[in-house]
């Protein structure tokens, strides 16, 4: 089944999707914190793209990369962990740069005056 442009979908259509069992989509919903899916008011599940990426991710854990459950869970983490240090490190080194560009133009007004 392709996806379509769609805002929300439910369990069995993100099963199709991804090529798995809708037992495994909620039986992974408890073992990895990453998925959560919304619920709506009759307490269905409701999946978004950025929900079945993260499906994606475990199926690829799981089936391509061989991993447990737990390894996969521990590898997401870390990956996951990975990610937050490269984006601060980012925003620190942008910030340095401003820093080092503001007294780069503060030593030239000083020097023209």
């Amino acid at each position: 089944m392709e996806e379509k442009n769609k805002r929300y979908y439910d369990t069995n259509e993100v099963a199709e999707i991804v090529g798995c069992n809708p037992s495994a989509l909620r039986f992974w919903e408890k073992e990895f914190p990453h998925l959560n899916p919304k619920r709506d008011s009759r307490n269905r599940r409701r999946y978004t793209q950025e929900d079945i990426e993260i499906v994606r991710k475990i199926l690829h854990q799981r089936r391509d990369q061989g991993r447990t459950v737990q390894g996969a869970r521990h590898q997401m983490n870390h990956r996951e962990t990975a990610q937050n240090l490269i984006h601060r490190l980012q925003r620190v080194r942008s910030f340095l740069e401003e820093i080092k560009e503001s007294l780069e133009e503060s030593g030239r007004s000083k020097s023209e005056s």
